[in-house]
């Protein structure tokens, strides 16, 4: 008997989640407003028309069903059904401290701040007449928000005035978040964890627009890092899991390292991380499935992770700012061996923030591809 699996959210971002899903023998129960774009309800077994506000009916539904675990994959807007459903059906989920900890960006900085992990400076402002006591350059970003939605970077006070303006558009509760700038590489870590046990998978190297708006163009697993400053971002990784009370879930962190290697703490979510780094890049230059790994910790049936070959792996994005380089390889993909997957979804315009890109290929190599 299959496997009963609840997913809330089927937007294009959910493709690749759902096939690997479906792939691994699951019944997949899916859940998403019809008036959304949600292709993935051809690939779901079930799909019902609930918000994710219409959290009892979709418990409801679960219950009648015999649904054995529920994920949200990548959508943190998604996160607060997740866990009511999971509560509901008694499932593993993070608890309720570890849910308001991190469902807003202030308070997982100031819980870091607290045990000590290493975070750039921080104020929260709730107006735009409030007083900055940061120095420039800064980081201006909604507090509640996710996808590079309305994060910018202002240099000058005149900067400051439209960074504030976009970022509280993209903010539902009128908050805003103002960070020290750390000038550097940076990079993703994804984990998974189970019953407080914490296994960092992979390290990604992530190539942006840079400022103002820091897109994200290109993932490369995995990161080129020594010995030394691999450990120093897993060490961080791990105490940082610690402070914010991770107990099942999967995890992802963007971190900065300075000139001189010392690693920063940027963001981080209690899910998948999209852009197909969790659900493709992991699987393929570590041979450990991330995606069954949080299908197990949904359903109570984890088992740690193992790896197999090690290769390389990564994902160009296509926009105005990559077409010249990236859209010849995916018009081409069969004359290139090591292309794993590559698609164009929408239109190849300026990108200001993640779902702006129309397109991508995903590699798998003995190398890193570079263009």
């Amino acid at each position: 008997m299959k496997t009963k699996i609840a997913v809330i959210g089927a937007n294009y971002q959910y493709l690749s989640f759902y096939k690997q899903t479906k792939a691994l023998g699951y019944e997949i129960y899916s859940f998403a407003r019809a008036i959304d774009d949600n292709p993935c309800w051809e690939i779901a077994d079930h799909h019902y028309d609930l918000a994710f506000k219409d959290m009892d009916k979709i418990l409801e539904v679960c219950k009648k069903e015999g649904v054995q675990g529920v994920t949200t994959f990548l959508l943190e807007s998604a996160l607060p059904c997740m866990y009511f459903v999971a509560e509901g059906l008694g499932t593993p989920c993070n608890s309720k401290e570890c849910q308001e900890i991190t469902a807003n960006k202030f308070n997982m900085r100031e819980q870091m701040r607290k045990y000590g992990v290493s975070i750039p400076s921080y104020q929260l402002v709730r107006s735009k007449t409030d007083k900055i006591d940061i120095p420039y350059p800064i980081i201006v970003k909604p507090a509640d928000n996710g996808g590079s939605r309305g994060v910018t970077l202002a240099k000058t006070e005149k900067e400051l005035g439209v960074a504030l303006d976009r970022a509280f558009g993209y903010s539902p509760n009128q908050t805003v978040l103002i960070e020290q700038f750390i000038e550097g590489r940076e990079f993703s870590v994804e984990s998974i964890t189970c019953k407080g046990r914490h296994h960092v998978l992979q390290i990604t190297d992530k190539v942006t627009t840079g400022a103002p708006f820091f897109v994200e163009l290109a993932h490369h697993q995995p990161a080129d890092l020594t010995d030394k400053q691999r450990q120093d971002i897993t060490n961080l990784t791990i105490q940082m899991l610690d402070a914010l009370k991770i107990e099942n879930s999967a995890g992802h962190t963007e971190i900065k390292m300075d000139a001189n290697g010392v690693p920063y703490i940027i963001e981080m979510g209690p899910r998948m991380g999209g852009g197909y780094i969790s659900s493709d890049l992991v699987r393929l230059s570590t041979g450990y499935d991330y995606v069954k790994g949080v299908l197990e910790v949904a359903t109570g049936q984890f088992v740690e992770p193992v790896f197999g070959e090690q290769k390389c792996s990564g994902v160009y994005f296509l926009c105005e700012e990559t077409k010249d380089k990236v859209l010849p390889y995916i018009q081409n993909r069969d004359n290139y061996p090591f292309i794993f997957d590559a698609d164009i979804w929408g239109k190849i315009q300026p990108v200001k923030c993640n779902s702006d890109r129309g397109g991508y290929f995903i590699y798998q190599s003995d190398k890193k591809i570079e263009l």
